[in-house]
């Protein structure tokens, strides 16, 4: 099961949860006891380490992550 992030619109709580994919975009009952957050974008740091062992960050082309740019399936503005 993926995981996701959501926020809560009365506490700005962001958090996470294990969520099944056919309900990743239920709203989520927010952990500070509000009802109902909306899941939002993750972001993720990726490193790799180059040919002299030194780490370096890994550069997208782009778009959602999921789609690798050129998609026209999401709201990630890449087309």
């Amino acid at each position: 099961m993926p995981i996701y992030e959501y926020v809560c619109a009365d506490c700005d709580t962001r958090f996470e949860q294990l969520r099944p994919m056919q309900s990743m975009d239920d709203p989520a009952r927010c952990p500070s006891g509000h009802a109902e957050a909306q899941r939002v974008p993750s972001t993720f740091a990726a490193l790799t380490k180059d040919s002299l062992g030194e780490a370096s960050s890994i550069g997208g082309s782009g778009g959602c992550g999921g789609c690798g740019g050129g998609c026209t399936n999401c709201a990630c503005g890449v087309n």
